[in-house]
């Protein structure tokens, strides 16, 4: 606890301290008038405008953050966009390829029944042709038959063989020859 002879001997001893260094209070009050004008006009002059500034700056890069962020989010869509498309691309062409391979498939069957149904005609008109070559080989065969019938039945007869008689062996030539063709 101080004594009250202290305080005023540090009371004097300030106020000796401010006597030589020639301060007084009126100084003091200018001097705190001067800085407290000081530090409005510095505050108006410096402070408010790089304050203004530093928030629009601030602004600037929110609005280019968002337009950025607003840029990624459209590419993203973009993007998946352009995978969506290309898949669909993908499936069409897909869609188109087995379509293809169908027709052709299609095709080649339509080619291979048109060649099928070729290949039977002519195997039909060439048995039909060797049908008719047969009946008229076996006419001519029985014609050639029948004229040897009836020179060997004169020759064995001795005399002229009538038509039935002629008939009756030729009847019994081909059924022979039948017989025999059937036993082959």
């Amino acid at each position: 606890m101080f004594d009250f002879s202290m305080q005023t001997m540090i009371l004097s001893g300030i106020t000796d301290m401010f006597e030589r260094l020639n301060i007084t209070w009126q100084g003091i009050v200018l001097h705190l008038i001067a800085l407290i004008i000081l530090t409005v006009g510095l505050y108006l002059l410096l402070f408010k405008p790089v304050k203004k500034m530093i928030r629009e700056r601030q602004e600037k890069v929110k609005k280019i953050e968002k337009e950025n962020a607003d840029l990624n989010e459209e590419v993203k869509k973009l993007k998946n966009s352009t995978e969506e498309t290309l898949a669909e691309a993908k499936k069409e062409a897909a869609a188109i390829h087995d379509n293809a391979v169908k027709v052709a498939g299609r095709k080649a069957d339509d080619i291979m029944a048109d060649a099928k149904r070729r290949a039977k005609a002519l195997v039909d008109r060439t048995e039909a042709e060797m049908a008719e070559e047969r009946r008229k080989l076996e006419a001519e065969i029985e014609r050639q038959i029948a004229d040897v019938s009836v020179s060997v039945a004169e020759k064995v007869l001795g005399r002229t063989v009538s038509r039935e008689d002629n008939k009756k062996l030729i009847d019994e030539s081909l059924k022979e020859w039948s017989e025999d063709e059937k036993t082959r």
